[in-house]
């Protein structure tokens, strides 16, 4: 046995972003675990903590319901709104102050999904084997009820899918149905020409119809006026809407399609981007960067003008889908973090005990990295408007995130593969951190090969060099921050380690 006995630094210098598909041993020298981190950079630190909003009077910000969608715009008084619209409700916020703006009548949704017939997570049924919120052989899923909100200059616009009708409110005022609108409808879109598009028009899960232009009112088709309507020669159903510069993207369960805007007596054409790329949910899909990201099934795409659809590859698939509750699907929520250049979907797992989003899984849409964690909120949005992010939990609550460190106590961590194939015995001598402003802490884990028993060793402060006593094959370590609100950064952490004999 050919053996060293001068101890050698080995940087824990790993690439940023999860690698979750597969198996430990093949995503060694990666990432494979972590919660509320991100690299900036290339460089890793926490995300920003959040606080919750408060009125003038100091009580917490809380909207009524389970919130299912959420939008920010300016009045035009310039003052800054975030729109939320609930099971049961819909509201607006501003400078400390929540207003209900339900309209009338409204018929409230369904807080849960539901699924029988073989249907909960991703492998135990067919994708596919049943329409959406509908029966097949094979299943049947019952969404919940969600909102699809967008403005119309200072107008707040709503539609929630148990109740089908059109709603405008410029908060404070209640929200009054569009006179004239179609009802039965799925959701709502504003175009870049000031059309106001309903999806599923009149229960028709295909059509597209809209009021002349400008209007809010004006649906009838007649002499000058530019109202109309067109059916999709789709199998799917519209989902959901969302203007860009140069179209406006109209997204079933099955493909996309844009409405270009050509004037004359056709007003749009109807042009389909791409097949097998449908939308999972409703609010499944955000704008970043002049682009389209969703989630779809088992897979993400992105899509900017002039195209094509591009599938984007993501190294945690395996555990986002392995875990995903369709039958509360109709929950995810896509949110731009367009500081760091990020895109968060939290999404509803199917191992939890209760039916609200639980998790997140973000890109880093620069780096094409991913990462995940476990954070539960409802609806959200980015800084487009306000200049932190507001996310809605699933209690109502209101947070400002990337405020301040205070991540309510929860630990911030990330969690290595093996950090050699295991071909050599190493002797883990020394830990030498190179970080600021911790603290932080490290666990070494060790083990000989993938099926033996993992040991534990530590965990070790990284405020100075710390002696260790490990020897193993396949050496792991996992870095966590104690829950402490501290904006700590991690740079290169080196393994004083003594080379021993080979297998």
């Amino acid at each position: 046995m050919d053996t060293e006995t001068v101890e050698k630094l080995i940087p824990v210098a790993l690439p940023p972003g999860f690698a979750r598909n597969g198996t430990p041993l093949q995503n060694r020298r990666r990432w494979i675990n972590g919660h509320l981190v991100r690299w900036v950079d290339g460089g890793l630190r926490p995300v920003g903590g959040w606080t919750a909003a408060t009125t003038a009077a100091g009580a917490t910000i809380q909207a009524t319901g389970f919130p299912r969608a959420a939008l920010a715009w300016r009045k035009n008084d310039s003052t800054a709104w975030v729109g939320v619209g609930t099971h049961t409700k819909l509201a607006a916020y501003s400078a400390g102050t929540i207003s209900d703006v339900t309209p009338a009548g409204l018929v409230t949704g369904a807080a849960d999904g539901s699924a029988s017939g073989g249907f909960s997570a991703w492998g135990s049924g067919a994708w596919g084997a049943g329409p959406w919120g509908g029966a097949g052989a094979a299943g049947t899923i019952t969404d919940a009820d969600v909102w699809t909100l967008d403005n119309f200059g200072e107008n707040l616009l709503g539609c929630l899918t148990s109740d089908g009708k059109l709603y405008a409110s410029i908060p404070t005022a209640q929200a009054t149905q569009l006179a004239n609108s179609p009802t039965s409808c799925r959701a709502l879109v504003v175009t870049p020409e000031r059309f106001v598009f309903a999806l599923g028009a009149g229960g028709d899960p295909r059509l597209v119809q809209w009021p002349d232009q400008q209007s809010l009112t004006s649906w009838a088709v007649a002499a000058g006026s530019k109202a109309g309507s067109f059916p999709l020669q789709t199998g799917g159903r519209l989902m959901a809407g969302k203007r860009s510069d140069r179209e406006t993207l109209l997204w079933t369960d099955a493909d996309l399609w844009a409405a270009v805007f050509i004037g004359g007596t056709l007003v749009y054409s109807f042009q389909r981007r791409g097949t097998d790329c449908g939308l999972l949910g409703p609010n499944a899909v955000c704008m970043a960067g002049g682009a389209a990201y969703w989630m779809s099934s088992k897979q993400f795409f992105t899509y900017g003008y002039p195209g094509p659809i591009r599938p984007i590859p993501c190294e945690v698939s395996d555990y986002v889908f392995g875990d995903l509750s369709l039958a509360q699907r109709a929950k995810i929520t896509a949110v731009s973090m367009a500081q760091f250049g990020e895109v968060w979907w939290f999404y509803p797992s199917a191992s939890q005990t209760g039916t609200e989003n639980d998790r997140y899984v973000k890109l880093n849409r620069i780096s094409g990295t991913w990462d995940t964690g476990n954070l539960g909120r409802a609806a959200g949005v980015g800084t487009d408007v306000f200049p932190n992010p507001q996310f809605w939990a699933s209690d109502g609550t209101l947070y400002t995130h990337e405020n301040g460190q205070n991540r309510s106590g929860q630990v911030a961590f990330v969690e290595s593969g093996p950090l050699t194939d295991g071909d050599r015995v190493l002797r883990i001598q020394s830990l030498i951190p190179d970080t600021l402003q911790g603290p932080l802490q490290a666990t070494l884990f060790g083990k000989d090969h993938p099926q033996s028993a993992e040991s534990t060793f530590g965990p070790y402060q990284l405020s100075a060099i710390t002696d260790v006593r490990l020897t193993t094959r396949q050496p792991r370590i996992k870095l966590d921050d104690l829950g402490a609100a501290v904006d700590w950064r991690l740079g290169t952490i080196n393994l004083g380690v003594i080379p021993a004999g080979y297998r």
